[in-house]
C-alpha cells in the first residue's frame, strides 16, 4: 500500500510540474484583479473623448507575483493632452502600460505605446505613460504630415527613432515618401535630439534616415519609384553585427537592376557600397 501510495504522489509531483513548464513555456498569465484597478479603469473610461477602454492584471508563471498592468484605449486626437495630464497625476498606486489609439483630425490613426519591458510592465513604474518621445507634437506633425496614414512611432531597442506605417500595402511606397520628407520636423516634434537616426518601415519601404541625408534619400527613392518602376525598397542601416553585411533589397523588373544599382551607387548616401539583392514584382 504504501508503496501504490509513493508512485501516486511521485505521478502528482511529475504531472504538477508538467503543468507549471506548459505555463511557462507559453507564458501563460492569470488575472489578477483589484477592486482599485477596476476602479482606475471605469475612471478613465469617462474621460471626455476616450472610448473602446479594455484594461487587465495579471501575474505569469512561474513566480505568480508582482502583478503587471495595461489599459488600451481609443482617444481623440483634441482629448489626448487632457487624457496625459490626468493619468500623470493619478493617485493609482500601481504602473500601468499604455497602449492608445488615436484617431486624427486629417483622418489617420497614430499608435502609441508606452515603453515596456520584456515582460510588458511599464518603464516608467506608473500611471505616467512613458513614450520616448513627446506624443502631443508628434500626433500633431504626423496629422499634417502624413494625412489619413495610420503610423506607429517607438522607440526601438537600437535607440533609433521609428515611424512605422501599420497598414499593408502592395501599391508601392510613394505615399510613404512624406515620412522621409518630414523626417528632420517629425524628430524635433518627437522632442528628441536632431542628430538620431529615424528609421522609416512599412511592407514596402524600408529606410534608415541618418543626420542630413532627408534629401538625398528623398531624391533617391523617388527616382527609384518614378523612373525605374522599383515597388519595394529595403535597406539595412549600416549597423550590422560583426561578421554580417548590410543589404539593399529591391523589388523591380529585371530590365531596371542595372539602372537602379548605378543611381543607389550614386546617391552618396551610407548604403552607397551595400550590396543588392534584386525581388522580381
Amino acid at each position: 500500500m504504501w508503496l501504490a501510495a509513493i508512485v501516486i504522489a511521485l505521478l502528482g509531483v511529475l504531472l504538477g510540474a508538467a503543468t507549471l513548464f506548459s505555463w511557462m513555456v507559453n507564458e501563460t498569465r492569470f488575472d489578477r484583479p483589484t477592486a482599485a484597478f477596476d476602479t482606475f479603469v471605469e475612471e478613465v473610461e469617462a474621460l471626455a473623448g476616450v472610448t473602446e477602454v479594455s484594461g487587465q492584471r495579471w501575474v505569469e508563471a512561474p513566480i505568480f507575483v508582482d502583478p503587471i498592468s495595461q489599459i488600451d484605449l481609443d482617444v481623440e486626437q483634441e482629448h489626448l493632452p487632457a487624457l496625459l495630464d490626468v493619468l500623470c497625476a493619478s493617485a493609482h498606486p500601481e504602473g500601468v502600460s499604455w497602449s492608445l489609439e488615436v484617431p486624427a483630425a486629417a483622418g489617420g490613426v497614430m499608435s502609441l505605446h508606452s515603453q515596456t519591458d520584456s515582460s510588458g510592465r511599464a518603464l516608467s513604474g506608473g500611471t505616467c505613460p512613458s513614450f520616448g518621445f513627446d506624443a502631443v507634437p508628434l500626433v500633431d506633425a504626423l496629422d499634417s504630415a502624413v494625412p489619413g496614414l495610420a503610423v506607429q512611432p517607438a522607440i526601438w531597442e537600437n535607440d533609433r527613432f521609428a515611424l512605422v506605417s501599420i497598414e499593408e500595402t502592395r501599391d508601392g511606397y510613394l505615399h510613404l515618401l512624406p515620412l522621409v520628407q518630414n523626417a528632420e520636423v517629425l524628430l524635433a516634434a518627437a522632442g528628441l535630439d536632431p542628430d538620431r537616426e529615424v528609421e522609416i518601415n512599412s511592407t514596402t519601404l524600408g529606410a534608415t534616415i541618418l543626420p542630413g541625408q532627408q534629401e538625398p534619400y528623398l531624391a533617391l527613392l523617388t527616382d527609384l519609384a518614378e523612373d525605374h518602376e522599383v515597388g519595394a525598397f529595403w535597406a539595412d542601416g549600416g549597423s550590422a553585427p560583426t561578421g554580417a553585411r548590410d543589404h539593399v533589397n529591391v523589388t523591380a523588373r529585371a530590365a531596371q537592376h542595372a539602372a537602379i544599382k548605378s543611381r543607389i551607387g550614386a546617391s552618396g548616401l551610407h548604403i552607397t557600397d551595400f550590396p543588392v539583392t534584386f525581388h522580381e514584382p
